[in-house]
């Protein structure tokens, strides 16, 4: 009797236990749902925002019905009425507006309805073009209090609104259900200017998205969960003029557990309310129980019957426990179908999860790209404009006026290469040169550049100590890292402050190195501390994060810091960011200590003057690219070498294997046609053992590389490059070697 109810008890709990976790996961996932679904559409809304806010008053309806054709709109976002814009100015432009819409693609266009409000906005685009969304076009959202608090709200925050309850004005078949609208402000000039006052100044209107509550939540709620638990929607307190969708009846039979949570979506606080639903395949618990009690009742029986009779029963008692078996093993499947059961909803949250993961990846690389394409748009303006003005100048003979547009084509071509260098160093495939380095030498060298681009109202000091040990690292690539750090903190000071540049000697033990995630030993640390704003610990976390930024979209490409943290780590050290909001910021880079002795700056060889060639002397130049063979080239013939070209690595051996003469191969790597750079030069050295190979190449490839060394007598040179320092490269290559290899010289060995 105490077995028969100890396992009733057990099974009770087990039932109640799995019907709980049920109805929690499955709340759970109804949240989830609605919370990512409404990101996801407000995501929606930016895309679109950033059309009107790159274009201004000029889109038409025929290019914004074109950008959301080409969305998929109605394809991939179900339970979405209808997207729109709505622009905002005074009431008396309300009739030369009308003219406007016209000249944008909208007919029979008219403001309704008549308010005196001194600003109106009238909705100027409603799609897809269906009866519901034409019903809305001329609608004066600010003629109704409610949809002017979500425009007011959605302008000075310049964060989507929502509005509170409404009936859409699309509303116009007897078919009608609670709605509500969400709104995406757009700014003259894209971004979120700093301030309220910045904000309403360039406000230019609004992207709208239009729902009706049942098409939306009876689309992106799986049936799936609806089975478990259903769930009525408020917009605030529960109530009957609140209620926004309610789940639709369906046959499971209501439960006994309850739960209520709150969504803050687009500043408002909705309400839902959840009611569990016990499925028939879960709804098997008291069975479970009367048949564990009646069979413990029964097993009772028979033991007192078999312990009266004992001599005589035996073979009946041993059926008994073979019945009893059976039973766990039931029991037993039962538990193991239940365990099963929630393992595939486990895995089915692990894939809402991943799914969100990949959306925020997606919105990573529109940032990236929005701010690379600003950085390379403005910088190919420069050098186009100026190859233009060139190209006219030259034709109205006043050839002495390009030396300006010269100048300006490379400086922008200068600050490209430097921005594809952060995108390296990020990846962490640039190719550096590492030397051994006095960094306190280093920034002083660097003072007078910082504080010409820092300004005056921001005053710079070093610090270092006696004894400052020397580290391996590439000169220009820790130049660049500190410039940008300094520049970073002077963004930090808007109204000016101090930067602060230490260098010194650190050793990391043990517990440092775990919490700095880098190797114990000794390094060489370089810190710049500003007084600036600070950061959060939120921001600090993700400073490091590729492509993260906190300046607005087209201001940045979020690959500062990521530079830094590549190059860092690929010369086997770390940085660390220490801040606090409101008193500054410190950020440490540390590079391993180098035990052998500085290397001594010598002259550029980029600057000495160019030694011409010497008679007789040939360069092949294979490159698929044919305006890099004839810069090269003609650099060559102005030196007094004979250029040879080949178009790709069989042409290239088939003038190595010949008998002319070639006294230095210069070869992209990524070359097409099955053989690339360095399995050219590998060929051409089977019969040229001494030739000299210069490589030039976007970066540093590994089929270049190879294990981290090139053979003897080879180099790279990294595109973009100056002219000068090809022909000075080219000069020390040649001047290295004893003579010339050609076919001769191969047959004489």
């Amino acid at each position: 009797m105490l077995a028969t109810a100890v396992c009733t008890a057990l099974t009770w709990r087990a039932a109640e236990l799995r019907d709980r976790l049920t109805f929690t996961h499955a709340t759970e996932i109804e949240l989830r749902a609605i919370e990512e679904q409404f990101r996801t559409y407000t995501a929606l809304l930016r895309g679109a925002a950033g059309l009107f806010a790159a274009e201004g008053d000029s889109v038409t309806l025929a290019e914004f019905r074109a950008y959301v054709r080409r969305i998929e709109f109605q394809a991939l976002y179900p339970g979405y009425l209808g997207i729109g814009f709505t622009p905002t100015l005074p009431a008396s432009e309300k009739e030369r507006f009308a003219a406007r819409a016209a000249a944008l693609g909208v007919g029979n266009f008219q403001v309704r309805p008549a308010t005196d409000n001194p600003a109106i906005s009238p909705v100027l685009f409603a799609e897809p073009p269906n009866p519901r969304n034409q019903a809305a076009i001329g609608y004066d959202v600010m003629s109704d209090p409610v949809r002017r608090d979500m425009v007011e709200r959605a302008r000075d925050t310049g964060r989507p609104a929502a509005s509170a309850r409404i009936q859409l004005v699309q509303e116009i078949d007897a078919d009608k259900q609670a709605g509500f609208l969400v709104a995406l402000p757009v700014y003259a000039g894209g971004g979120i200017p700093p301030d309220v006052a910045a904000r309403r100044e360039k406000y230019l209107g609004f992207i709208f998205g239009a729902f009706r509550a049942d098409d939306l939540f009876g689309s992106i709620v799986a049936a799936e969960a609806e089975e478990d638990a259903a769930f009525t929607i408020y917009d605030g307190p529960p109530g009957e003029t609140t209620l926004m969708h309610r789940s639709a009846r369906v046959s499971p039979a209501a439960g006994r557990l309850t739960r209520e949570a709150t969504l803050d979506l687009g500043g408002r606080n909705w309400t839902v309310q959840f009611q569990q639903r016990i499925a028939p395949a879960r709804a098997s618990a008291l069975s479970e129980i009367w048949l564990i009690g009646g069979g413990g009742l029964l097993a009772t029986a028979l033991l007192a019957f078999a312990a009266f009779r004992q001599g005589r029963t035996q073979d009946e008692v041993h059926r008994l426990n073979a019945s009893l078996e059976a039973r766990v093993e039931e029991r037993t499947r039962d538990l193991t179908e239940a365990a099963d059961r929630l393992r595939q909803a486990s895995e089915e949250r692990t894939r809402i999860e991943e799914a969100l993961r990949q959306s925020q990846k997606m919105e990573a690389v529109g940032q990236l790209t929005g701010g690379l394409a600003h950085d390379f748009n403005n910088l190919l303006a420069g050098i186009s404009g100026s190859l233009e003005l060139m190209e006219t100048r030259l034709a109205q003979g006043r050839s002495q006026e390009i030396g300006k547009y010269i100048a300006v084509a490379q400086g922008a071509a200068r600050r490209a290469a430097a921005l594809t260098h952060r995108l390296l160093a990020f990846s962490r495939r640039q190719t550096l040169a590492p030397k051994a380095i006095d960094a306190s030498r280093l920034v002083e060298g660097m003072l007078d550049l910082i504080r010409r681009t820092v300004g005056p109202g921001v005053e710079v000091r070093h610090r270092s100590v006696d004894g400052l040990w020397p580290a391996l690292a590439d000169p220009s690539q820790l130049e660049n890292a500190l410039l940008n750090l300094c520049i970073n903190a002077r963004d930090a000071m808007p109204e000016g402050g101090r930067i602060i540049i230490e260098t010194d000697n650190r050793r990391i033990d043990g517990a440092q190195a775990r919490a700095q995630d880098m190797p114990e030993g000794e390094y060489l640390s370089l810190c710049v501390t500003d007084t600036g704003t600070g950061m959060t610990p939120d921001v600090v976390d993700r400073a490091f994060d590729p492509f993260f930024t906190t300046k607005p979209m087209g201001e940045g490409t979020g690959l500062g810091l990521s530079m830094i943290y590549g190059f860092a780590k690929q010369s086997g050290g770390q940085v660390r960011i220490a801040s606090t909001v409101g008193q500054g910021t410190t950020v440490c880079i540390y590079l391993p200590r180098h035990r052998g002795e500085v290397d001594e700056e010598g002259d550029d060889p980029a600057k000495r003057p160019l030694a011409p060639a010497e008679a007789g002397e040939a360069v092949l130049i294979v490159d698929d690219e044919p305006s890099v063979r004839m810069l090269v080239a003609d650099v060559l013939g102005d030196l007094g070498y004979l250029a040879l070209e080949a178009a790709d690595g069989a042409e290239g051996l088939r003038v190595l294997q010949s008998g002319t003469r070639v006294d230095l191969l210069v070869t992209d790597v990524g070359l097409p046609g099955g053989m690339n750079g360095r399995q050219l030069a590998d060929a051409a050295r089977v019969g040229r053992p001494d030739l000299r190979v210069l490589f030039i190449t976007g970066f540093a490839e590994a089929a270049v590389l190879g294990d981290g060394h090139l053979e003897p007598g080879m180099a790279v040179l990294t595109k973009p490059f100056a002219v000068d320092v090809l022909a000075s490269r080219i000069r020390e290559m040649i001047g290295s070697r004893a003579g010339p290899s050609d076919g001769r010289r191969v047959a004489a060995r």
